[in-house]
């Protein structure tokens, strides 16, 4: 690999886990497992990575039996490793298994006991579920692929901004929804008498919330909720990401039947 298309990897992290990447020269760097950040694994890339030798985990630090989760980032290093790209796979599949290990195995100088921690583990277990419990059907557009990254985006009815919120939050305890990178949302409620309320958020995907919503605005879609979820691989696609996110938004809302499909300029063509 050219150090310039190592580079292009390491810049690829850093865009989908900000700050999350510290680099110690041309063939090392520091990384952050995400959702735990405490934790940081030193790797080396050798002259032969990707297609003949995979990355070297070097040292692992910020947790409690280091040597243990040194072995442990090795394994899932040569699992992810298949002669080609992988940073992106690696920091998926430790997250992953972080998700399984406990507070104690983690952290075990560190673990807090406090009454207030004890209040807030108590009050989201109770929001989570109360999200399991939900009945919400969720409509699905078809996946679109470009380039490694996927696209899929997800609508239902909601009757208020509370609503969306809760039934977006139950979205994203879906196992497969909770390991994209972006998921872009948009609605438009009807309230009481002639109130309105309408809003959208980013979700570092810049721009793409506000385009959702307008999309909502020209279909003259009302009581819904719209999401695009993205999966990134590290190649970036430019402008064409926004073709897809509106195609996929578009696609779900007319498969959930939230907009007059005969009125002019809302038919599926």
């Amino acid at each position: 690999m050219s150090q310039e298309e190592l580079q292009q990897e390491l810049d690829a992290i850093d865009a989908i886990y900000p700050e999350f990447l510290e680099r110690l020269s041309d063939t090392q760097c520091m990384l952050k497992i995400p959702e735990h950040e405490a934790v940081r694994v030193h790797l080396s890339f050798p002259s032969g990575y990707p297609t003949e030798a995979a990355p070297q985990v070097l040292e692992v630090d910020g947790a409690g039996d280091n040597k243990l989760l040194r072995e442990e980032f090795e394994k899932i290093m040569k699992s992810v490793w298949i002669g080609d790209v992988c940073i992106f796979d690696f920091l998926t599949d430790v997250t992953e298994v972080f998700s399984q290990w406990s507070e104690e195995d983690l952290y075990p100088q560190t673990r807090e006991t406090s009454d207030d921690s004890l209040v807030n583990q108590l009050e989201n277990l109770k929001l989570e579920k109360m999200l399991q419990e939900l009945d919400v059907t969720w409509f699905q557009s078809e996946p679109v692929v470009d380039r490694g990254s996927t696209f899929i985006a997800f609508t239902t009815q909601v009757s208020s901004e509370d609503d969306a919120r809760l039934k977006l939050d139950h979205l994203r305890m879906d196992s497969k929804v909770s390991r994209c990178q972006h998921v872009m949302t948009a609605w438009r409620i009807h309230g009481p008498g002639s109130v309105t309320y309408q809003d959208c958020d980013d979700d570092g995907e810049t721009a793409a919330g506000g385009r959702l919503l307008h999309l909502l605005t020209l279909m003259d879609a009302w009581d819904v909720v719209v999401a695009v979820a993205r999966w990134f691989t590290g190649t970036h696609i430019g402008p064409d990401r926004f073709k897809h996110i509106n195609s996929t938004a578009r696609d779900a809302v007319l498969k959930g039947s939230f907009v007059d499909a005969s009125k002019g300029g809302k038919k599926k063509k």
